[in-house]
């Protein structure tokens, strides 16, 4: 899964976020694994007015098939999430 925050998601907010998302795994049978953080990027274009975002890779392991259509209704909700892309391996 790739997360992109908001530029200007402070630090605490951005631990928060990940937690949030680490719980609803957890909730769903499935975890974070690992966290790769690539740092601020710019973006090709603007996203809800950003030109910058912070990416973050997450390895997630899941016993069971996670329902994607909750997966992105839960990610559609976090205000500092301007985008995600949710890759099968």
């Amino acid at each position: 899964m790739v997360l992109v925050l908001a530029p200007k998601t402070e630090e605490k907010d951005r631990e928060k976020i990940l937690k949030k998302v680490d719980a609803w795994l957890g909730d769903h049978t499935g975890k974070i694994v690992k966290q790769d953080h690539w740092g601020m990027k710019d973006l090709v274009y603007k996203i809800v007015g950003n030109t910058k975002g912070d990416f973050w890779v997450l390895d997630v392991e899941a016993t069971k098939p996670v329902k994607l259509n909750e997966l992105n209704l839960f990610l559609n909700r976090e205000v500092n999430v301007i985008r995600y892309l949710i890759l099968k391996k």
